[in-house]
This record gives structure tokens, C-alpha cells and sequence, in this order.
């Protein structure tokens, strides 16, 4: 009887592999990896799934989710340089939404990390604003805010006793028919250059031109390209005795009146939306640990050009103002400030003035002034106690 020859099991699961690959290849060339494929049809699919791969672009990835970074803007002569918005893998930050909240050593803990004024929470809460409504465990808690359950700063004299002279059964707390006064709310007035003596700028590329080319130095500059929301505590740019120290280092050395933050760009490319936010506003309640006492400014991302924005599906305008609107809702007037650049750089379009740009996204060094001169008249000033 004649054997049926069979074939090698090695052999049969290589077959499919390959297909399989070459199918993901296919499917990917003209979407997840449609960034990859620069040569149209005449470059091999597998090709460009090696290449997305390779920069952690996998199949089941949201298209265009890549960790591309913009640039720096420590440039000799920007003027004459080509546009390149990536920057060399060792140099860019690549992080997931789930490495931000460790990455920012965020104060906010519990079921809600990022309680609004007027929202009602229950849970373990640190950090409540002002105007809060929660219940479970609160540490920390602001004036004005209603709790319930466990409280580890309670007063004594708002605890009844069962000893002589002293209240017992059910009385209530002193707070309770002494309510706290509201919130102190401020608006913006001009200010002068003397303001900035104890200011912090903290900042990618964006930052770093100002720096650079504003001509102002009394205001303290934390700022490198390449700089995001995920990593700014860790990366060493503030100078200490001739050497460099992280900004978290910098913080717990320095006492600032004032700190703005100026990131968000290099973001984009990664992870979500929400995401975003969520490490953002861990950093923002890091900085108000670091410094209780300082005014914060939450300054809005800088639009792009138009061309810009009209061609690149992650780095264009209404993803901006997307994040631009999450952003301004963490303002609350008394400490925490929202300041839109966009009203004094963009053109009758809405779009970053292409007069003002070298490369579409960052400001020509004679513009990067015009950053100071909205903070000249978005100025914050509260009475000395």
C-alpha cells in the first residue's frame, strides 16, 4: 500500500504566519500604517507594517497614534531650516495614558482625581475644590466643602462629649451655623515686567523660544523640546551650582509667586483625549503640592498653521481646541488661571498668523515676545495678607 505523504507541521504554520502577516500588511498599508506608506503601491505592504512595528504602531492601534514630537525650537537660523516634526526616537517621549499618572506623581487620589468646582463626589477624594460635595473618606479638604464620613481633620470643639459642662447627644458642629465665606474670585489687570522676578515658565519647544528670543531674563525658564505632560517633573533642565536638576528637584528647592505651564503639543500623538487629561490634571495638583502659594496659569496650546492643520490628522487645530477646552475648565479664578495665546497670534481664519511662523508650528524668534506681552496683560494680583 502506497504511504500518503504528509505534510511538516513547521511548514504549515510558517504558511500561515506569512499569510496572515501579509494580510495585517495589506489591510494596515492604507490605515493604521497609511503614514508608513510613502511610495504608494510600489512599496512591499510588509514593508510598512515592519516600519509601524517597529515605532510601536500595531494593527489594533487607532490610526496615527504614533509618538511623533515637534521639535525643538533651539534652531540657529529656523528660518532656513526644513520642516521636520519628528525628532529621533532617543529624544522623543513615548508614553501611554496608563504610564502618565505614575510618570507625574499626581496629589489626586481616590474614585475622582479631577473634582470640579460644584461637582458632588463620594469616594476617598484628596484635594477637593472648593465648593465640593462629598462623602467617604477626605483628606485635605478645601473651605467650603460639604463631607460626610470619615474626616481627619476634625475639630474638637465640633465633637460631643459625654463629660460635665460639655455638649452631648446630638449637637451639631460649630461649622454648620458658620458657614465659610465663598471663594475670592480675580480678574486679569495689566502688569509690568517686574511682575516676573518670581515667575516659572514651564514649557516644551514653545517655551524654549521664548527663552530664547524674548530678551527677558528675570522670568525662570524650565523648558526643553521635546518636553510633554507625562514627563516635565523628570526631565533635567533647571540649572543648580552649574549642573542640571529635575523640575521636580527645582520645585522642591525654589519657591515661585507665579508658574506657567505652557505643554501640550507633543502630546497629541499619544494616547487619548481623556488620557491626556488625566495626566494633566495630575501635574497640575503636583505643581499646587509643590507650590501651595504660587498663581497658576494654564496656558492654552498654540495653534498651527493652516496648511498644517487642513494636512496632519493629529497636529491640527480642532484637536487643539479640543484639549484647549478641557484644559480652561480646570481654571477655578481664585488660583488656577486659563490664558489663551490664540487671541493675539492667529489670523482672520482662526489659524496661527503664517506671518508669525517658520515652520508652521512654532513662533519666528522676533514673535516669541508676543507670549509675554499677553501675560503683561493677563496679570494676576492679590492682596498681601
Amino acid at each position: 500500500m502506497k504511504k500518503r505523504k504528509q505534510t511538516t507541521p513547521l511548514l504549515s504554520a510558517l504558511t500561515i504566519s506569512m499569510l496572515c502577516t501579509s494580510v495585517a500588511a495589506a489591510a494596515g498599508a492604507h490605515g493604521t500604517y497609511q503614514k508608513y506608506d510613502t511610495d504608494g503601491w510600489s512599496q512591499p505592504a510588509i514593508a510598512v507594517l515592519m516600519q509601524g512595528l517597529a515605532n510601536r504602531d500595531y494593527p489594533w492601534s487607532n490610526a496615527g497614534s504614533g509618538n511623533a514630537v515637534i521639535p525643538s525650537a533651539n534652531q540657529p537660523n529656523p528660518v532656513e531650516l526644513p520642516v521636520d516634526y519628528m525628532e529621533p526616537p532617543e529624544a522623543t517621549a513615548s508614553h501611554t495614558g496608563n504610564d502618565a499618572a505614575g510618570q507625574t506623581d499626581a496629589a489626586a487620589s481616590g474614585s475622582l482625581s479631577d473634582a470640579q468646582p460644584g461637582t458632588s463626589t463620594s469616594g476617598s477624594l484628596s484635594d477637593a475644590q472648593p465648593g465640593t460635595s462629598t462623602s467617604g473618606s477626605l483628606s485635605d479638604a478645601q473651605p467650603g466643602t460639604s463631607t460626610s464620613g470619615s474626616l481627619s481633620d476634625a475639630q474638637p470643639e465640633n465633637a460631643a462629649t459625654g463629660d460635665e459642662g460639655h455638649p452631648s447627644g446630638n449637637s451639631q458642629p460649630a461649622s454648620a451655623a458658620s458657614p465659610q465665606p465663598a471663594s475670592r474670585q480675580y480678574e486679569f489687570t495689566n502688569v509690568t515686567q517686574e511682575y516676573f522676578d518670581d515667575a516659572l515658565l514651564i514649557g516644551d519647544s514653545r517655551a524654549e523660544g521664548v527663552a530664547l528670543y524674548s530678551g527677558w531674563d528675570n522670568l525662570t525658564y524650565y523648558a526643553e523640546g521635546g518636553m510633554t505632560i507625562y514627563n516635565m517633573f523628570q526631565r533635567q533642565v533647571a540649572k543648580e551650582d552649574g549642573q542640571k536638576i529635575s523640575v521636580e528637584e527645582a520645585l522642591q528647592k525654589h519657591t515661585f509667586g507665579k508658574i506657567y505651564l505652557e505643554i501640550g503639543i507633543n502630546e497629541m500623538g499619544t494616547g487619548t483625549l481623556d488620557s491626556f487629561m488625566e495626566a494633566y490634571e495630575n501635574a497640575v495638583n503636583h505643581l499646587r503640592e509643590l507650590q501651595p502659594d504660587a498663581i497658576l496659569y494654564l496656558c492654552g496650546i498654540m495653534y498651527v498653521k493652516q496648511s498644517k492643520s487642513e494636512s496632519d490628522p493629529i497636529f491640527n487645530n480642532p484637536n487643539i481646541q479640543a484639549r484647549n477646552d478641557r484644559i480652561a475648565q480646570l481654571a477655578d479664578g481664585e488660583n488656577i488661571f486659563y490664558l489663551d495665546i490664540n487671541e493675539l497670534v492667529t489670523d482672520e481664519t482662526g489659524n496661527l498668523n503664517p506671518d508669525y511662523t517658520w515652520d508652521e508650528v512654532h513662533l519666528l524668534g522676533k514673535y516669541d515676545s508676543l507670549w509675554l506681552d499677553y501675560f503683561c496683560s493677563h496679570g494676576i494680583v492679590k492682596e498681601a495678607h
